[in-house]
């Protein structure tokens, strides 16, 4: 019978990339959806500040936080929509979702 001690040392190293890459896409998917929670959590106080005209302290909060907005207007309705980029730090994952990953959020108001 044969010894078969570093086999399961061999397997470990050929697997060890496969699951280190799966762990850092966890952590990337989750830094994703947290700056998406952020983000939607942030709109409110945009528009806020979007429809009390607070021109400079609006442009200087979203000049701090990185943030672009842009609005659409569609007769009496106005979508405000606010984006930000996301670093994305796994190698496969950055090429596919593309780094950095932009995550955006809107929100449709009524101007009557």
């Amino acid at each position: 019978m044969r010894n078969h001690r570093g086999q399961a040392l061999i397997e470990f190293l050929l697997l060890m990339p496969v699951i280190f890459i799966i762990i850092m896409a966890m952590f990337d998917f989750g830094n994703i959806l947290y700056h998406r929670y952020k983000l939607e959590n942030e709109l409110d106080y945009v528009v806020n500040l979007y429809l009390d005209d607070e021109e400079e302290e609006l442009n200087q909060y979203l000049k701090d936080n990185q943030f672009v907005m842009d609005v659409s207007q569609d007769d009496k309705m106005k979508t405000i929509y606010l984006k930000t980029n996301v670093t994305i730090f796994t190698p496969v994952l950055s090429q596919i979702l593309g780094s950095p990953y932009r995550v955006d959020t809107s929100k449709t108001i009524y101007e009557g």
